[in-house]
């Protein structure tokens, strides 16, 4: 009996070794979702309007407008799905059946959006456009809204957050690449249909896959959900909540103008190739890859609102360079200083949020990761919304003109360039550097339930 009880005994470690590792294994396959969020998105932030207004001539005001009007329609799309989530009880859990019902309508139209019928009036192709972005956007939501909020259930406290993080952010930066660095190459050997298929295939591959290795905790949906009302104001009336969304609107309008502005920007201001862009742009995110890990295991050691301010700051002073850049090696070093610090941000963003969720629930006493990143995703549409905005005024401001070649654009339209991808950007980064200051928690739990006794 005592041999047999010291075999079980010893035995228990390992099982609970072996729980471990299927619940790091099911983090990492969750993580892997992270490169489907970034491959489309950015696919999209990067080249939708480079491809409707520079390859099929729509006017850059219509394409403007238009991006505007899916931004506000979307800010709504985003806080009803939150909402939504948050109150969804199944056997699955709360955000995995929004994923797996997603993911097939997601990709599909995503590879119709670069897959326009030929022959279509300029009118006709806006229209395509409008609707392929609107059906876009709402089957992102629907998918990737969920994903993101299951990152503080998956990950329970900054220990466990700072390295999921940075594994979250090596896919991001992996999809990030494929969709800014690949893209130029795909579209001139395979067309622009064929890259809209081939990237919308590997993200439904990597989506279910997420969804499969997520684990969702039975204890977050217990509590009667808030009606709306109280939802929507115990979410906009949170300090901590209010400060990050001033930061974070500030940084995704940094991150869509350069998105969107640097295809035009390396092929008239810079006169780059489509692959000496591809080599640019390739650089930049190989950099924040190598460095996503260290910027996680600087905020576990320091706290997540020192680092934060840190990383916008140096982002802010790094965007300079790409001002004052003539040429492919000016370009380079930009790149190098660009990397470097965009790693820090993006995650840092993501703990700072973490942090806010885990604030309301000591608050509230429920888990509402939905409803706060719904609302972020509103934060996120109005970036777009403000960015395609201006920028569909600087192009037509400036006199841009498709019909003109490389060399040949106004004088007006390179400096416009220049000041999408470096001068707005920086003044918007100091903004958020201003609200992060404000910024009440400090990074640990033991923190956020000090503050909330208090």
């Amino acid at each position: 009996m005592t041999a047999g009880r010291n075999r079980c005994e010893g035995h228990e470690p390992c099982l609970r070794g072996s729980r471990v590792s299927r619940r790091r294994a099911g983090a990492v396959w969750y993580a892997g979702g992270a490169l489907s969020s970034a491959l489309l998105y950015q696919t999209f932030a990067t080249y939708a309007a480079f491809y409707y207004i520079d390859h099929l001539q729509v006017p850059a005001a219509a394409i403007g407008t238009g991006m505007a009007a899916f931004g506000i329609w979307n800010a709504a799309n985003d806080l009803l799905i939150g909402y939504w989530s948050d109150r969804t009880r199944t056997r699955w859990g709360r955000r995995r059946p929004f994923m797996f019902a997603g993911t097939l309508p997601l990709c599909l139209v995503f590879a119709c959006l670069w897959s326009p019928p030929g022959a279509l009036t300029t009118t006709r192709l806006f229209a395509w456009f409008l609707v392929s972005a609107f059906l876009f956007d709402f089957f992102y939501t629907m998918v990737v809204l969920n994903w993101a909020a299951l990152f503080p259930e998956v990950a329970r406290d900054l220990n466990e957050r700072a390295p999921l993080a940075a594994v979250r952010h090596c896919f991001r930066i992996a999809g990030t690449v494929a969709a800014v660095a690949a893209t130029p190459l795909l579209y001139a050997s395979i067309g622009w249909a064929g890259m809209g298929l081939l990237f919308a295939a590997v993200s439904a591959v990597f989506l279910f896959l997420s969804a499969w290795g997520a684990a969702e905790r039975p204890e977050f949906s217990q509590g009667e959900p808030l009606a709306p009302g109280p939802a929507l104001r115990h979410t906009l009336f949170n300090r901590a909540f209010l400060t990050f969304m001033a930061a974070n609107l500030a940084v995704n309008f940094t991150f869509v103008a350069m998105s969107t502005t640097f295809p035009f920007y390396a092929k008239y201001a810079l006169g780059l190739t489509e692959g000496q862009t591809s080599a640019l742009l390739a650089l930049l995110f190989m950099v924040a890859f190598s460095l996503v890990y260290p910027w996680g295991r600087w905020a576990v050691r320091r706290g997540t609102r020192p680092v934060a301010l840190a990383a916008v700051s140096a982002f802010g002073l790094a965007l300079v360079p790409f001002g004052l850049a003539r040429g492919f090696l000016d370009g380079l070093g930009a790149a190098v200083a660009a990397g470097a610090t965009l790693a820090g941000v993006i995650v840092l963003f993501d703990l700072l949020l973490a942090e806010v969720v885990d604030d309301d629930a000591i608050r509230t006493g429920l888990r509402r990761e939905g409803m706060y990143y719904g609302v972020n995703g509103v934060l996120i549409r109005l970036g777009v919304s403000l960015q395609a905005i201006v920028m569909g005024g600087v192009l037509s401001l400036t006199g841009y003109d498709p019909a003109l070649g490389v060399g040949s654009q106004p004088l007006a339209t390179l400096v416009g360039l220049r000041l999408m991808l470096s001068g707005l950007p920086v003044v918007a980064l100091a903004v958020a550097a201003l609200a992060l200051t404000a910024y009440p928690l400090r990074g640990t739990r033991e923190h956020v339930v000090s503050t909330v006794e208090k």
